[in-house]
């Protein structure tokens, strides 16, 4: 909520015209008029007496401590997101960093636009890249430093991540080592309680998250092992790991998409290009199993926190972006079924 706002809606709660607000601080009329309309703001003089006069403090007259909803971060994050996509990086960028003075105490909100605008800036070639870098950075360590520990934490975690990119590998260890270890896990305890005390469907939730998660968490350690021996041009161990980790996706319910993403990893590693075009055409048609984990009846005692639903063409031309973007597959490009595919 802007200052204009929280003038007109606090005067209006307290009856009083804009008149009576002029009179009480000494002032025309007009200029209470122009604030409310956010042509201008108070003088930093008169904030006191005007917090007075609409019986409030300081902080909620300026809007620091107002609070946004999870379900509003994610909105306005997404709207961030969707900014970026469409009307480029640095109007998001601008946009974001509006909100984030909007907003300055909200701290989930600023580590999620971190965390938007870093992706974006991983798969664009943007000028001045290090300047909003940097930017990023300064907003990721004013969210560490927060009393909200998970929050604060998951900032720590970026900065490692973004550290190590720019190879500043001190200051990326540092990042690590001020995250607290938590050893102590309740979910299996919430989950004994609530079979306990006969809430059946919330007991069978916890343990499917935590089935779900743990999917999630091997197959990603499986695909970063591939990664690794990659590097080390073991491909014939990458193969071996590759079966493995298609395994976890049809135990669990992954979807196919993840299944194709890896053997186009492994096409692209040999450069093979008739593989990769095979797994592209296919990654683009199965892109809406990357979220099948979330219909699957593994998990359907799991309460998904979804705001809005996509359809086949939006995680069709959601992948299709990603891949125009990818300069590692420039080598199949050219091919008109690629070419057809993607435009």
């Amino acid at each position: 909520m802007r200052i204009s706002e929280v003038i007109r809606n606090y005067r209006k709660k307290e009856d009083l015209t804009q008149e009576q607000v002029a009179n009480y601080l000494n002032i025309s009329a007009p200029a209470v008029n122009k604030w409310e309309s956010g042509i201008s703001c108070p003088d930093i003089a008169l904030l006191a007496p005007l917090a007075r006069v609409l019986k409030i403090d300081v902080n909620t007259l300026l809007a620091f401590n107002e609070e946004l909803t999870d379900v509003e971060v994610k909105k306005i994050t997404r709207e961030v997101g969707e900014m970026a996509s469409k009307e480029g990086f640095q109007k998001a960028f601008e946009k974001a960093s509006e909100l984030i003075k909007q907003y300055p105490s909200c701290d989930e909100l600023t580590y999620w636009i971190s965390v938007v605008l870093r992706i974006y800036l991983l798969g664009s070639q943007i000028e001045e890249k290090d300047k909003y870098e940097r930017k990023i950075i300064t907003w990721l360590e004013l969210v560490a430093g927060s009393n909200k520990e998970k929050t604060a934490s998951m900032a720590k975690l970026e900065l490692s991540a973004m550290y190590r990119m720019k190879k500043e590998y001190k200051k990326a260890q540092e990042s690590l080592d001020k995250i607290p270890e938590v050893d102590v896990d309740k979910k299996i305890q919430q989950a004994l309680l609530f079979e306990s005390s006969g809430e059946i469907d919330e007991a069978y939730g916890i343990y499917e998250g935590i089935l779900r998660g743990n999917a999630h968490k091997t197959f990603a350690a499986l695909s970063f092992i591939i990664a690794l021996l990659y590097k080390e041009k073991k491909f014939g161990e990458a193969e071996e790991y590759i079966e493995r980790a298609k395994k976890v996706s049809d135990v669990f319910d992954l979807g196919a998409y993840n299944k194709y993403q890896l053997d186009l990893s492994l096409a692209r590693e040999k450069q093979d290009k008739e593989k990769a075009i095979e797994m592209i055409i296919n990654m683009v048609n199965e892109a809406s199993s990357m979220d099948n984990s979330m219909k699957s009846k593994l998990y359907k005692h799991i309460k998904f926190n979804v705001t809005n639903t996509w359809d086949k063409d939006k995680y069709e031309r959601a992948v299709k972006g990603a891949f125009k973007k990818d300069k590692t597959l420039d080598f199949v490009k050219n091919d008109s079924r690629i070419k057809f595919l993607l435009e």
